[in-house]
């Protein structure tokens, strides 16, 4: 794919300084997918732009502060594994995955009844043109994979860099204040900085998170040996009838991520991380009190679990916007993943769309002269695959979350769906 010198002399892009807020899963692959696009451009008169990221962590990307693990997945509506290929990075991601060349060997998506049993196994095959149909890989992991792809092409990552305002300036410019009083303008500023947006606060400060009625006990538990099964190699939601929800998945050969959920009318109070010893002990006994109906190795995954890691959440969300709307017009920003469209893991796509996020609005950039056009562009791509994303989301709240007999006959009616497609399958 190449660009004509016609069509990209004037490109917005074209020697602009860029700064992104956020060396996360979004904004790490908007850099690296501009990166990948801007050799495209055949035009003696362009002139790259600058990228510069800046984090507010450190640049040790330890487990303990990455989230876990993510599904990377490859269905139409999410298209994470396309965007790693489209980048270069799916080979590389595979091989440091969970899951690897996937089969049915190495664990898939899983929807479980309240005795352990497959309603669902996604063990379905890879799309053309992939050798995967999905991946669960360390956030670490995926994470390091995108530093070290725009390290190597020169994008520099400023690490310990807190960002605490946004100024609008009159050339449509923006000026970013940082802790410490220090300041600099951009041409153009890519907020990438999650859910809680300091970004979003400052330019945007009415579009606020909205609780979504599920609170959560989750913690990661490690062995010795190998986990026992079956989060040892799958992932998935269990679906007890019980109105408590439970999610398990392979964090790495010898450790387990769980989340026991329930719905409530208010958030949690809320302790900052890490919380004491006594609070660990509390939420470890409150975990296993809510789960008391799950049969084993639930009880073995919460009592293996490493205290450091045990945490409350409370699951909120946010509608996606439109850039060139309100407060936003005539200002040289956009925002990406979840500090535009924060999701909820129910839906198991957040990694997805900050993949896709990144990469859409790079190709759009070198695709037009003006920002608007850019963006509008941009904001088609991105706004209808979160708006699928949180229904979806929203969805499997409500059954992972059921109980009684309506759940007895939604998982009835699953096993029998499920099992009609399966036996489709044989005869493709």
């Amino acid at each position: 794919m190449s660009f004509p010198s016609s069509a990209t002399s004037s490109l917005f892009v074209s020697s602009k300084k860029i700064l992104i807020i956020g060396a996360g899963i979004s904004g790490l692959s908007f850099a690296a997918s501009l990166q990948k696009l801007l050799p495209t451009i055949c035009s003696p008169t362009f002139t790259p732009p600058t990228l510069k990221i800046y984090e507010r962590d450190t640049s040790d990307l330890q487990p303990t502060r990455q989230g876990y693990s993510l599904s990377i997945r490859s269905d139409a509506s999410t298209g994470g594994v396309q965007t790693l290929q489209k980048l270069g990075l799916l080979e590389i991601a595979i091989g440091e995955s969970i899951t690897g060349y996937q089969g049915k060997e190495k664990g898939t998506f899983c929807l479980w009844d309240g005795k352990w049993n497959e309603i669902f196994r996604a063990d379905m095959p890879a799309p053309k043109g992939l050798p995967v149909q999905s991946l669960r890989i360390k956030r670490n992991v995926l994470r390091k994979i995108l530093v070290d792809a725009v390290v190597e092409k020169g994008a520099e990552i400023v690490w310990e860099k807190k960002v605490v305002g946004v100024e609008k300036l009159e050339d449509e410019r923006l000026k970013v204040v940082f802790a410490g009083g220090e300041e600099e303008e951009c041409d153009f500023l890519v907020a990438a900085d999650g859910s809680k947006s300091k970004v979003r606060g400052a330019l945007r400060p009415e579009d606020e998170l909205q609780f979504r009625g599920v609170v959560g006990i989750m913690g990661e538990a490690r062995f010795a040996d190998e986990p026992p099964a079956p989060a040892n190699r799958d992932w998935g939601l269990m679906l007890s009838g019980t109105g408590t929800g439970l999610f398990v998945g392979p964090v790495d050969e010898r450790s387990v991520v769980w989340s026991v959920t329930w719905l409530a009318s208010e958030p949690a109070a809320l302790s900052k991380q890490p919380i004491g010893e006594r609070e660990a002990h509390e939420l470890l006994k409150g975990a296993l009190e809510r789960g008391k109906a799950f049969p084993e190795p639930f009880t073995k995954y919460v009592e293996a679990t490493d205290m450091e890691t045990l945490m409350l959440r409370n699951f909120s969300d946010k509608a996606p916007f439109e850039h060139f709307a309100g407060s936003l017009k005539g200002t040289n920003v956009v925002f990406l993943g979840d500090a535009n469209h924060a999701v909820t893991p129910f839906a198991g796509a957040g990694a997805c769309l900050a993949l896709s996020d990144g990469w859409d609005l790079a190709e759009q950039l070198v695709k037009h002269e003006k920002f608007e056009d850019a963006l509008k562009a941009y904001d088609e791509l991105s706004i209808p695959r979160a708006k699928n994303v949180l229904r979806m989301s929203h969805f499997t709240i409500k059954f992972g979350h059921g109980k009684g007999w309506w759940t007895r006959v939604f998982v009835i009616g699953f096993k029998i769906l499920f099992g009609v497609m399966a036996f489709l399958r044989r005869f493709r």
